[in-house]
């Protein structure tokens, strides 16, 4: 049992530099939602070099913004927060992240915990031909549990591929893009397809299943599980609003549990009755997830790799 109150993760790469509070499990790559906030990380530089510590660290109200200096002031009514980094880069920022954009990555991470366990929990059963003797793999229970543990481990490593094409090529935003629609999707639905008897052929396709199981599947939620959370944490300004990133990370691990305990419990009781729509299930949770998380793309703060 670990902080999550689902299952135990062991915690992935770290992609920059700090661990974020809460768990010590879903740190995967992705813990610079912490280190992407953390004045003392900015050395409190950017937007001007006469910034102190007596900024406040929770703005979201508007009655704030008159005992701000100007150099945080936007002029924009839906982002009135502005920040300029090193490079001269200038983000603006919503007074109440939480409910105009860090909402939508919430509800995507609820719905890709409830994908990823819906998969994982009915695995060995699958393998082993459990929900459909006539049709399966036939591996033994040692075979099988090394499928599974063989795929846990690449979702795993996985979050190291995740931080590369976040943090060198394309961005939080469009590596969890990339994440979804050519990996995590497609090894899902090669999954599902594999439970159709006779849909590829007269025999079990175990190298079809491979394809899914031990590349594509573990690949994606790898991918994005390691960037997500810092994509939502990044929402927040990194200075006035460094103090709402602790009540995000409550809100984010309160959906991993939420969704790890719904696709625990749904889809293997689904798989005892059928197994190809139990897998449709979590196929279906992560296309909303990905619809989710396509409609709030102009309310997301997109910083540059």
């Amino acid at each position: 049992m670990s902080e999550e109150g689902v299952l135990l993760e062991a915690p992935g790469p770290v992609q920059h530099m700090l661990i974020p509070p809460f768990s010590n499990e879903e740190n995967d790559g992705s813990t610079a939602a912490t280190a992407a906030l953390s004045p003392s990380l900015f050395s409190r530089k950017g937007t001007g070099s006469s910034i102190d510590d007596s900024l406040p660290t929770n703005v979201t109200k508007v009655e704030q913004l008159t005992d701000l200096p100007k150099e945080f002031l936007s002029g924009k009514k839906n982002r009135p927060l502005r920040y300029e980094d090193d490079t001269g880069q200038v983000y603006t920022y919503s007074l109440r992240p939480m409910t105009y954009s860090v909402i939508f990555i919430l509800l995507v991470e609820l719905l890709e915990r409830f994908a990823f366990y819906g998969i994982n929990y009915t695995q060995t059963a699958f393998l082993t031909g459990v929900y459909n003797p006539d049709w399966s793999a036939s591996m033994d229970s040692v075979a099988a549990s090394s499928y599974v543990s063989i795929s846990i481990a690449i979702a795993y490593t996985a979050p190291f591929l995740g931080a590369l094409l976040s943090d060198s090529f394309f961005g939080e935003y469009w590596s969890i893009v990339i994440g979804c629609f050519f990996f995590y999707l497609p090894g899902m639905v090669i999954i599902m397809i594999t439970t159709i008897p006779g849909l590829l052929g007269d025999t079990f396709d175990t190298g079809l299943l491979k394809v899914g199981l031990l590349f594509l599947w573990p690949m994606g939620t790898g991918v994005v599980k390691s960037i997500v959370n810092v994509f939502g944490a990044k929402q927040h300004h990194p200075m006035l609003q460094s103090s709402l990133v602790e009540s995000y990370y409550v809100s984010f691990y309160m959906c991993i549990n939420v969704g790890a305990l719904a696709g625990g419990i749904i889809v293997p009781i689904m798989a005892q009755h059928n197994v190809t729509i139990a897998y449709c299930i979590p196929i279906a949770m992560l296309g909303i997830a990905i619809t989710i998380f396509m409609l709030g793309t102009p309310r997301y703060v997109r910083t540059k790799p």
